[in-house]
């Protein structure tokens, strides 16, 4: 029988049960290093008695001491971003590179864990990243968090900003490399001469804005072939926007949720990161974290 709080107060068993639910969090796998999050964390008494698997990818190779050492990350983001590398180190017997899931809750800070991630990846020489959210006008944040890391790599706010950057040669240096940005409409939206936007996403992966229309099959088969090779990070912030997606009744699925499949499968070899404080309200929500549900079984950790 549930109890109300003041019923709970009086019997005494608030505190208690309240302990057996949740325990606060402490950061182990990166205890040595970093500072303490700022805020109050706290997780499920069952998950903090299971203890991380061991990690060793290099990540501190990459990161500037200050980013540790002043606290731009704190313990548990330094944690997320560990472990979003070493998942994507691994690749699923499909031959498909696995995914990671950020779920934390609100206020965490799973932005600065993005940006902590895409700066990995950049220091190793990858170079082209692509992050999808939900409205343009998260750029700002996104903006702000790499530029809190001190990440001042090019941060392209949409397609809209290739289509200006592009002349008769290619496109504008500055816009060859960085992070594109991205909301999951524009994804799903027609863009200039014909092509959609999905394919105009491609050519900049596979090394800027080649017209594959002009090029005719050869140069759409190189941009596939490029496509599939690209190893950069692919960011799907608020993952639930795609939750709609029925397997065997695509036609009753949503645009996004479909986009986000298809995209998923164009780049198999993408370091796919879902981000989202309720992408699991649901299970069936899972249906589009396509390389986390293939990876289930195949790994240590998910």
């Amino acid at each position: 029988m549930a109890l109300a709080a003041g019923d709970a107060e009086d019997f005494g068993t608030g505190e208690a049960v309240s302990k057996q639910i949740f325990t606060p969090y402490v950061c182990k796998s990166t205890a040595a290093r970093g500072k303490s999050h700022a805020g109050d964390i706290a997780e499920a008494s069952s998950l903090s008695a299971i203890p991380l698997p061991p990690s060793d990818y290099p990540l501190w190779n990459a990161f500037p001491e200050a980013i540790v050492q002043q606290g731009k990350l704190s313990q548990l983001q330094l944690e997320g971003v560990l472990y979003a590398c070493t998942r994507h180190q691994q690749i699923l017997p499909s031959g498909e590179r696995a995914g990671f899931f950020i779920g934390d809750g609100a206020g965490v800070g799973k932005g600065r864990q993005i940006a902590g991630v895409i700066l990995d990846n950049y220091a190793r020489g990858r170079r082209r990243h692509i992050w999808l959210s939900t409205s343009s006008d998260l750029h700002v944040d996104a903006a702000r968090d790499l530029r809190d890391l001190g990440a001042y790599m090019p941060l392209i706010n949409g397609c809209a900003m290739l289509d200006k950057g592009t002349r008769a040669l290619g496109l504008d240096r500055e816009l060859q490399e960085g992070v594109l940005f991205l909301t999951y409409s524009t994804l799903i939206s027609a863009g200039r001469a014909g092509k959609s936007r999905m394919d105009q996403v491609l050519e900049w992966l596979a090394g800027g804005s080649s017209n594959a229309a002009a090029g005719g099959a050869a140069a759409a088969a190189n941009i596939a072939a490029a496509a599939r090779a690209w190893d950069g990070l692919l960011v799907f912030d608020e993952c639930h926007k795609a939750k709609n997606f029925t397997p065997g009744k695509e036609a009753q699925s949503t645009k996004v949720a479909s986009a986000v499949i298809e995209i998923q499968a164009l780049l198999p070899n993408a370091r796919v990161l879902y981000c989202s404080a309720t992408g699991v309200s649901e299970v069936w929500w899972l249906t589009c974290l396509v390389v986390l549900t293939l990876g289930l079984y195949h790994c240590g950790f998910v």
